[in-house]
């Protein structure tokens, strides 16, 4: 059991790392594309958005299933959740600013 709560604990390091990443990467796309208006930038913004979604989903279904395995540090293991999930706003205002720009643009 002692062995499980150290994986959870490291899971939930890697959850808030992975989040803290996307979120930086994400926030450099969004200046570059505002500052240069090139549109590869758009365009290398929406792969990343789409592999950044594939790499939180597949952390997120991780720290749900530690959730059901181990009962224990339940808080801190919901605030990794939390903390990972709170990419998902910022990612669709970054979208949705990204978007209304790009289709003023042409």
């Amino acid at each position: 059991m002692e062995e499980i709560l150290e994986i959870t604990i490291q899971d939930g390091k890697l959850a808030r790392i992975v989040a803290l990443i996307s979120f930086v990467i994400g926030t450099i796309i969004l200046l570059l594309y505002k500052i240069t208006k090139v549109d590869v930038i758009f365009f290398i913004g929406f792969l990343y958005v789409i592999t950044a979604l594939f790499i939180n989903a597949i952390v997120f279904f991780k720290l749900i299933y530690n959730l059901t395995i181990c009962r224990q540090r339940i808080l801190y293991q919901l605030g990794s959740i939390l903390f990972l999930l709170f990419n998902i706003p910022i990612a669709l205002l970054y979208m949705y600013l990204v978007s209304t720009n790009f289709i003023i643009h042409f």
